[in-house]
């Protein structure tokens, strides 16, 4: 049994020995013919470091909201007689929406006519004899109060009637209906969100260290996810009297036009407040930095021995990025050629082949 294993372990090494000699072999003849034992270039895409005009700004976030915007209450309670617009509806200031039934009020109305009309004729006859000394002043002053009344009460009853015809406060579009006509509605109940699409505002908060460069008028720029590939700008309209302790952030609200319609309030929008006058950067490629916990780095493609070109790696400060391109502060002077794919199969010093036809692009 010991005979038969001992065999078998035998016949096991020669079968794992054979290969392993084979590859060695292999790797000898590779090493001994010219330029062997060298890493193959590795085909990478390259780009110049660029120079661009960048304006020093402010990143924050906000929702938009319309200038004027309500939702439309009742103030008294009713049943609904007839509801005067639709749905989306574009409205007038004063236009009359929504009518509640007034039939008790009129009435009353009709019944505080007819006092009225009794008590100044009351008080022209008191009137007309105190003057000639023929009635008493309390007389007078009498009829004159109960005409003051009955024309209060005229006036009370009138205010009730008007609050039960609800009109627009302001020019601006309607939203969604949510009363039926012949429903009972009680105080308090939305019939309609009334919003000016106008003029749009947006309330955003910065740093209070970048206090003393905010004023009225800077530029404001707007992005929306309902319009990936678009800006909007505004500018600042009001800066809070005031810094927020809880946060030490200084509230700003900026004005929007918004003249085609499209935005709506509550968007949510990423806002870039315009601090200074454009300065030049150097910006690369966001392709082009390799981010790591020990610091953010790119590679440099710079000629090598026998004319073949290597990457270098570089360790670099990043800034701001905006869209694809990222700010260098440090690490680069500003004339070199950055790989900007590729980057994932390089290390420091390895040769490479750059692709002439994207270098030549980027160059002109």
């Amino acid at each position: 049994m010991i005979k038969r294993t001992v065999i078998f372990l035998v016949i096991l090494l020669l079968v794992l020995s054979v290969p392993a000699f084979i590859k060695y072999r292999q790797i000898q003849a590779m090493m001994s013919a010219p330029g062997g034992g060298a890493m193959p270039p590795t085909s990478v895409e390259a780009a110049m470091v660029r120079h661009e005009m960048w304006q020093d700004r402010v990143a924050s976030v906000g929702t938009l909201t319309a200038r004027d915007g309500i939702d439309l209450k009742n103030e008294v309670e009713g049943v609904i007689e007839t509801i005067h617009v639709e749905s989306g509806q574009l409205v007038e200031s004063g236009d009359l929406l929504v009518s509640i039934n007034d039939d008790v009020e009129q009435a009353d109305m009709a019944a505080l006519q007819a006092q009225v009309v009794l008590a100044e004729a009351n008080f022209k006859r008191s009137r007309t004899m105190w003057e000639n000394k023929t009635g008493a002043e309390r007389e007078y002053d009498d009829a004159h109060s109960a005409l003051q009344v009955a024309q209060a009460n005229l006036a009370q009853v009138r205010a009730r009637i008007a609050k039960k015809n609800i009109r627009a406060p302001f020019s601006g579009v309607l939203g969604i209906r949510n009363v039926n006509n012949g429903q009972y509605v009680s105080p308090g109940t939305k019939l309609f969100s009334l919003q000016d699409h106008d003029v749009l505002y947006a309330d955003f908060s910065v740093p209070e260290s970048n206090f003393p460069r905010i004023s009225p008028g800077l530029e404001v720029q707007f992005r929306v996810s309902a319009y990936p590939g678009r800006g909007f700008t505004g500018e600042v309209e009001a800066i809070e009297a005031k810094v927020d302790e809880m946060t030490r952030n200084i509230s700003v609200r900026a004005s929007l036009e918004n003249e085609q319609s499209l935005l709506l309030p509550g968007m949510y929008a990423d806002i870039y407040l315009v601090l200074a006058q454009p300065t030049e950067r150097l910006v690369v490629p966001s392709t082009a930095i390799v981010f790591s916990s020990f610091g953010n780095s790119l590679f440099v493609v710079k000629p090598g021995e026998n004319g073949q070109d290597v990457a270098q790696q570089v360790q670099v400060d990043t800034g701001e990025q905006r869209g694809d391109l990222v700010e260098i502060l440090s690490g680069l002077s500003g004339d070199e050629l950055v790989v900007q794919a590729g980057t994932n199969k390089l290390r420091n010093n390895a040769p490479v082949n750059v692709n002439e036809q994207r270098r030549l692009k980027v160059q002109q």
